[in-house]
């Protein structure tokens, strides 16, 4: 198995008491060496850089914000002097610095987008609650087949994007729905085999963010993760198609397992 790197997402840092955080947004002229030139000033100053975001202004041509949570307890010069050396670079068009309380936040950036669609984060620990208390209501039965149901509208959405807005069909369309679960932190699908003269498919998933143990269900199954992958491959074959889950990942290994099949 690979060796993977955890993706911290731009929301929020962990700050210590002795810690003097800043958020700062410098709106940046879209030229080479721009990113160079600012974090330069930053390191003359001894500011120590925690994290940091870069990408272009949405609905501008020549922009860009770099975005950075920063600690100034050690720098050698006060947060207007830096504010004011950055807004001194030619590279510079805007500086805006936001000091966040009580925590540190991106207090800065509003809306998350996910590409061209508005996005949130939510920690697994939130969805864990959400389908408990959903399942219920529901009871495991009616909670099943509601989120399964949903999950494989969710699964022909995302062909049905991949395929008319980019123009991926047959393997790049599998391959690129497999970068876009782990991207987003769905899970890392580590085997997708699909026969389509059958046609018959399966699927291994580690880590699935589904899987998630709660106090009441020790074997949560991933209803909404087979619906995905079934409605997915329904549209990649042209044929509707079923995912049963064979293996949870509770079971021991950290690996769900779904097999798919013509619907009957």
């Amino acid at each position: 198995m690979e060796n993977l790197i955890p993706k911290m997402a731009f929301t929020f840092i962990e700050s210590k008491p002795d810690e003097e955080i800043y958020e700062i947004c410098i709106a940046l002229k879209d030229v080479c060496g721009a990113v160079a030139k600012t974090t330069k000033v930053l390191s003359d100053a001894k500011v120590d850089i925690r994290t940091s975001t870069l990408f272009i202004a949405k609905g501008s041509t020549g922009l860009g914000y770099w975005t950075s949570f920063i600690d100034i307890s050690k720098a050698t010069k006060g947060i207007k002097e830096i504010e004011e050396n950055l807004n001194k670079l030619d590279v510079v068009q805007e500086v805006e610095v936001v000091k966040p309380k009580p925590l540190a936040y991106d207090v800065i950036h509003f809306p998350m987008m996910h590409g061209d669609s508005p996005a949130i984060i939510m920690p697994i620990e939130i969805f864990g609650s959400l389908f408990e208390e959903i399942e219920k209501i529901l009871m495991p039965s009616g909670f099943a087949a509601v989120f399964y149901n949903a999950g494989k509208k969710s699964g022909a959405y995302i062909a049905e994007l991949f395929s008319k807005k980019y123009g991926l069909k047959g393997q790049e369309l599998i391959s690129a729905f497999i970068q876009s679960t782990k991207a987003t932190g769905w899970g890392q699908i580590e085997e997708l085999k699909l026969d389509s003269n059958r046609p018959f498919g399966k699927v291994r998933i580690r880590r699935c963010f589904e899987a998630i143990p709660s106090s009441s269900n020790k074997d949560r199954e991933c209803h909404w993760t087979r619906g995905v992958i079934a409605g997915f491959l329904s549209d990649v074959t042209g044929k509707p198609m079923d995912a049963v889950e064979l293996k949870n990942a509770t079971s021991g290994d950290g690996t769900c397992e779904f097999e798919v099949r013509p619907k009957i």
